[in-house]
């Protein structure tokens, strides 16, 4: 069912402040974008979950979201843009919203020589707690990544000493 005008602003604006707080490390505030008990899950191409070493992309909740990412992102300068959300409402406390997105991160030590780029799209569940709209469920689905030539060389530097060393 449609959603209204004045939900679907709320979700939106909280969807802007959720790339905003990533972006700009305000970890401390994601507690006004998500649940405590949000599931993440973070998608290659091929539909498989997404690894950072290894660190399977896929997170219980927001703490533990946040936790990884702070780490992560410490030393890396990102930015994610967010297309117009698809949204339905499936319940009166509960909607569904599908956003195109792009991100970038670039590694601050490498001079840009280490980037990442890539996009898809993010399906989200979107629940109502006490008058508030909260994230409740992420799941990306990227369609594409593209690395510099750097990010790759330390790619497979890392597969070969994992390798190695395992």
């Amino acid at each position: 069912m449609p959603v209204p005008f004045d939900v679907a602003e709320i979700i939106s604006r909280k969807k802007a402040q959720y790339g905003r707080c990533i972006d700009t490390k305000q970890w401390h505030n994601f507690n006004q974008v998500a649940l405590s008990d949000t599931e993440f899950n973070f998608l290659d191409p091929d539909g498989s979950i997404i690894m950072a070493g290894k660190t399977r992309l896929t997170f219980p909740s927001s703490k533990a979201f946040t936790e990884f990412f702070g780490r992560f992102f410490r030393n890396a300068e990102t930015l994610h843009m967010f297309g117009p959300g698809e949204l339905e409402q499936v319940a009166p406390d509960e909607v569904t919203a599908i956003w195109g997105m792009e991100d970038q991160l670039l590694l601050k030590s490498t001079a840009g020589l280490v980037e990442l780029r890539g996009g898809g799209y993010y399906y989200e569940t979107w629940k109502l707690k006490d008058g508030d709209w909260f994230l409740k469920s992420l799941r990306l689905e990227r369609t594409y990544t593209k690395m510099s030539f750097m990010a790759r060389v330390l790619q497979l530097l890392h597969i070969y000493l994992w390798l190695i060393l395992v």
